[in-house]
C-alpha cells in the first residue's frame, strides 16, 4: 500500500494530492504526511523540494500514528532532517523500490 501512495503521489499535481487528502499539512512549517490508511497508520512525512520544488519530494521521516497523534517530536525531526538536506543535498538518493515477495 505504501507503494500504491507513492506512485499515486508522482502522478498527480501538488495541490490536488493536497485536496484529495493523499497529503496532509503542512503539518509543522515545510512538513506533510502521506496519508495511508490501513492496520498500521503509516505516516511518511516529505516535503515538496526542497532542492527542484518543481521537480520532486523528499522523504523527510517515517512515523506510525497512533490515537490519531504523531509520535511526540516526530514534526521537528522531519523539518530538521530537511534543513540538513538544504545545507547538504548529497545526502539524498532516489526512492527504491522493495520487491514484494510473491
Amino acid at each position: 500500500m505504501l507503494n500504491q501512495k507513492f506512485d499515486r503521489l508522482c502522478q498527480m499535481d501538488f495541490q490536488l494530492a493536497v485536496g484529495t487528502k493523499l497529503l496532509a499539512g503542512p503539518i509543522y512549517k515545510h512538513v506533510y504526511k502521506l496519508v495511508i490508511h490501513a492496520d498500521v497508520m503509516l505516516r511518511p512525512m516529505l516535503c515538496k523540494g526542497p532542492i527542484n520544488v518543481d521537480t520532486e519530494y523528499t522523504l523527510l521521516f517515517g512515523a506510525v500514528e497512533k490515537g490519531g497523534k504523531l509520535p511526540t517530536g516526530s514534526k521537528e525531526r522531519a523539518e530538521n532532517n530537511r534543513e540538513t538536506i538544504l545545507k547538504d543535498p548529497a545526502r539524498r538518493c532516489s526512492h527504491v523500490r522493495i520487491p514484494q515477495n510473491s
